[in-house]
């Protein structure tokens, strides 16, 4: 049986490649055998998985599961903006200390066919998202207990499969081009309240507040909403020509703030996903950790940044 490896490839640091096992025998042999490597090379070796499947590959390992880091998705696997830095933080962690990681993570099945997609999308933006760090991440998929389309999507975003070897995927997509493919598009709101725009962000804050607590948000919401709001409108004064105006309201049990600028927008679909490095800013990272959900999009009113909270 083929184990986890390959020759190293000195042109991409970062590597994301995929294993769709038939059984929890193979999945857990050799992802073994793929960590086992990556620790007798000197590098740090991380599982995510439920409780279940870390119990089963802790045992696996024996004496080398204390080398290991492992990671309970259930608290990393909220929405994919948490999850990526979520694991962007566990990278670090571990980076301290080692030349570079390899991680096994077992993909998390959505209920909806919807968040199927917003998985896949997740997907897509992980080759970009740590483009920058030394680290091997193989995501394993059950083809016995996924639906076909979550396996089909795989391919499109791993640019590895194994099988009976790494094979290079034909189907891997540009990142970026999956991810605008998958993104809904925005529905329009006409129940939300319109307020005039304007630059002055202390005015800004001062109405949404207000708006925050006539609708009864919590208190904890209440604050992400405002610092998430906040580094919109900023961004909206700095880079999109000023804050035309700003639309609040309740959509389906969530409170929405939309930011209207002045300028010509921005057509990223990772925008917000990206850890803030080297050329790409804190705002709407930030903003998009403490939001549930960022829409960015142009409408007949001017660029929009949604914010579902």
């Amino acid at each position: 049986m083929s184990v986890l490896t390959r020759p190293p490839d000195p042109d991409h640091a970062f590597r994301h490649d995929a294993f769709v096992h038939e059984s929890q025998d193979e999945y857990v042999a050799r992802s073994v055998a793929f960590l086992r490597e990556g620790l007798a090379a000197g590098e740090a070796a991380i599982v995510g998985n439920t409780r279940d499947g870390l119990a089963v590959m802790h045992e696996a390992l024996g004496p080398d599961a204390e080398r290991v880091a492992f990671c309970d998705v259930g608290s990393f696997y909220t929405r994919p903006a948490r999850t990526l830095a979520g694991y962007h933080g566990t990278f670090l962690a571990q980076l301290r200390t080692s030349p570079s990681v390899r991680a096994v993570a077992e993909y998390q099945l959505g209920p909806t066919p919807a968040e199927w997609e917003e998985w896949a999308a997740y997907e897509a933006i992980t080759n970009v998202s740590y483009s920058h760090l030394s680290v091997w991440v193989v995501c394993t998929y059950d083809a016995n207990g996924l639906p076909d389309p979550v396996l089909e999507s795989v391919g499109q975003t791993h640019a590895e499969m194994l099988t009976d070897g790494w094979h290079e995927s034909r189907r891997f997509q540009d990142p970026r081009e999956v991810v605008r493919t998958l993104t809904p598009e925005p529905r329009p709101l006409p129940e939300l309240r319109t307020y005039p725009g304007g630059d002055d962000l202390d005015v800004f804050r001062v109405v949404l507040a207000g708006e925050l607590v006539a609708h009864g948000i919590p208190e904890a919401k209440v604050l992400d909403t405002l610092v998430a709001g906040t580094e919109i409108a900023a961004n909206a004064v700095r880079y999109g020509g000023g804050i035309r105006e700003v639309r609040l309201g309740r959509v389906d049990g969530r409170f929405v703030c939309e930011v209207v600028d002045r300028g010509q927008g921005f057509d990223d679909p990772l925008a917000g996903y990206l850890v803030p490095r080297d050329g790409i800013g804190t705002g709407l990272w930030v903003a998009r950790q403490l939001a549930w959900s960022l829409e960015f999009f142009h409408s007949p009113r001017g660029f929009t940044a949604r914010i579902w909270s």
